[in-house]
């Protein structure tokens, strides 16, 4: 069997209003409305270092939170967050079946769980809970849930259940740049590379700043259609704006690649 292209998805982390069902990042409050020392201040503070990517530092005040008020629940949540992304699964499941059991209606604790799930290889888990986040009336970005439900699906290698939760996400937000992107990861694995390559190119076309996974996709795509110059044009750029250096390896990787073939064939 074929093997299936990688897909990286980046979880963009926001900590919304108690309830889990708002579009909008409600983000930090005016500190000065905020008593020093209180549990809401830390947790002001916490969601600050989450959103800057200071993970330590945000796991510190959101426990600080806690240990003022135990119930505070977006600092329960953000918790989670935090041991989501230092990977610690099992710990990060904990911290949101507690802001579930505080709040069922907190759709994106489910979201989160099913990424858990999907990361730990738990198929019916990760659907369950993420089925339950894209379904309720009540949550306001079930794109979210319709993404990882995608993401779950091409993991497992099938890509029309993939499709089918692309596609109902689009109806939910048609302008959500990862359902895009998604659709074309879905249309390259399919071979359907010029169909592909418009998806990658409309997603990327969403985004006010330029995602180096996406140009990587478009890279990619017009490599495997013999278009070498613009493939090492768009890589060349992705390679100016990577963020770490296991993606810009990748990248130089490709390159390359790109290049030796291109010499061979002189």
């Amino acid at each position: 069997m074929k093997k299936p292209v990688v897909v990286c998805i980046i979880l963009i982390l926001l900590l919304i209003a108690p309830g889990g069902c708002s579009r909008k990042n409600t983000g930090t409050q005016n500190p000065r409305q905020l008593k020093p020392g209180s549990a809401e201040f830390y947790l002001n503070e916490g969601i600050f270092y989450l959103n800057t990517g200071k993970i330590d530092l945000a796991e510190q005040k959101f426990l600080k939170a806690l240990k003022k008020k135990p119930t505070l629940i977006l600092a329960i949540n953000g918790l989670g967050i935090v041991y989501l992304n230092k990977q610690e699964f099992r710990k990060s499941i904990q911290y949101f079946k507690k802001v579930i059991n505080l709040n069922p209606k907190y759709y994106d604790a489910y979201n989160y769980l099913g990424v858990i799930y999907t990361e730990l290889g738990e198929y019916n888990l990760a659907k369950e809970n993420l089925l339950i986040a894209a379904n309720a009336k009540k949550y306001k970005t079930p794109e979210n849930a319709y993404v990882n439900l995608a993401v779950l699906e091409i993991r497992k290698e099938r890509f029309d259940a993939a499709l089918r939760y692309v596609e109902k996400g689009l109806k939910e937000n048609e302008r959500f740049a990862p359902l895009s992107n998604l659709k074309g990861v879905i249309l390259e694995n399919q071979g359907k590379l010029k169909e592909a390559l418009q998806w990658y190119e409309k997603a990327l076309s969403f985004l006010t700043i330029e995602d180096v996974t996406y140009l990587v996709n478009i890279g990619r795509v017009y490599t495997k259609m013999g278009e070498k110059g613009k493939a090492l044009d768009i890589l060349e750029k992705a390679l100016t704006i990577a963020y770490n250096q296991q993606m810009k390896e990748q990248i130089r990787e490709m390159i390359k690649k790109i290049e030796e073939e291109k010499s061979s064939k002189k």
